[in-house]
């Protein structure tokens, strides 16, 4: 499929803004959910099993999301890189973006194995999901719900990081006179 040819534009389609601020907003959720789940609510208790059902399904209404915003992404014009920067903050400003595309995606699907592994099911909001791999407890000797389950953390961790890169770089470019963060907005 031929791609569209870039449109000079000062902001992002309205529908990436959209997509952007709900996975924001999804990915602060989760963040939060996953903190609660893990370290601050009883193990087996009511309260965790209803805190992991909402990040399953959370996670599974981002999978959605990504991709629509990835296809989007390929097909809708959007700005052109800032004007101004160095070759090093163009750089950098290209690696977080993919950054923003890849850790997303690999964060839903390691969480997606792990639950799949443990044997537990991927609902969303009470609709079942696709089994995608088998339940395993061991796999060439590793633990497989344990190893899926750092990764997922880490990972995640990881993603949050990067996160707060992106906002530190708007804020670094507002304050430079490069403010792009009505790009991004609904102004």
């Amino acid at each position: 499929m031929p791609q569209m040819p870039q449109i000079p534009m000062d902001r992002y389609h309205f529908l990436a803004r959209l997509l952007h601020w709900l996975m924001a907003l999804g990915f602060v959720f989760m963040w939060a959910c996953g903190y609660a789940m893990s370290s601050l609510v009883g193990e087996d208790t009511p309260l965790e099993e209803l805190l992991f059902g909402l990040h399953i399904s959370g996670g599974v209404t981002l999978a959605f999301l990504l991709i629509l915003r990835i296809a989007l992404r390929l097909v809708l014009p959007h700005p052109a890189p800032v004007a101004g920067l160095s070759r090093w903050e163009h750089i950098g400003s290209q690696l977080g973006h993919l950054a923003l595309y890849l850790l997303p995606a690999l964060v839903i699907a390691i969480g997606w194995a792990e639950t799949d592994f443990g044997g537990h099911s991927v609902s969303w909001f009470g609709i079942d999901m696709p089994k995608l791999l088998p339940t395993t407890e061991v796999l060439w000797g590793w633990e497989v719900e344990e190893v899926t389950e750092v990764l997922h953390r880490w990972l995640a961790y990881g993603m949050l990081a990067v996160a707060v890169v992106h906002v530190a770089a708007v804020v670094k470019h507002r304050r430079e006179g490069h403010d792009v963060l009505p790009r991004m907005t609904f102004r």
